[in-house]
């Protein structure tokens, strides 16, 4: 195992990771940050597994461990903690900063209304970057059913679908996976 190609694909992946988490975990930064350490943790250890199946695209593999991490930390009825989160962003101008803090917070507050399987279903496919048929397996569920579990996340985020747009979470396309 290459230190130098972990320490870059923790350098490239950090950020963007905290924010996918940060999402899942509707704003709680400290459980984010756990569920990023969490998967660079299983991914030293898969990277460094002589007998472990190779990984294609550590990118992917990288969001699907973040997510599946942060739904396995997140807890319902935890207020939002979009304070410290300005120390993970690195944007160069304070207005598209602030407009992206309001943005997050928007999606956050409702990502966390969502009911527990829609949400999942949603993390999974549109933040994580799953297919519908790798959805079901995770949930233990039909990919009629996940279908049916987007389509409620879909109609409840309807009103914030610019925003999810602006974050890169979904595209126009059915099924909002984006890649």
């Amino acid at each position: 195992m290459n230190e130098d190609a972990f320490d870059s694909l923790y350098r490239t992946w950090y950020r963007p990771l905290v924010a996918k988490a940060f999402l899942v975990t509707a704003g709680r930064l400290g459980a984010a940050e756990d569920a990023v350490q969490e998967a660079f943790m299983q991914c030293w250890r898969r990277m460094n597994d002589p007998y472990g199946p190779p990984v294609q695209h550590w990118g992917g593999w990288l969001s699907a461990t973040v997510v599946r991490e942060a739904l396995r930390r997140r807890s319902p009825n935890v207020p939002l903690d979009l304070g410290r989160h300005d120390s993970a962003a690195n944007a160069p101008d304070l207005a598209v900063e602030v407009q992206l803090k309001d943005v997050y917070r928007r999606v956050c507050e409702e990502m966390a209304r969502l009911e527990e399987r829609p949400r999942q279903a949603m993390a999974l496919r549109c933040i994580a970057g799953l297919s519908t048929a790798e959805v079901a397996e995770e949930m233990g569920i039909t990919q009629s059913t996940v279908r049916v579990h987007l389509a409620n996340a879909r109609r409840a985020l309807e009103p914030l679908r610019v925003d999810l747009r602006q974050l890169g979470i979904v595209d126009d396309e059915e099924g909002g996976r984006r890649g």
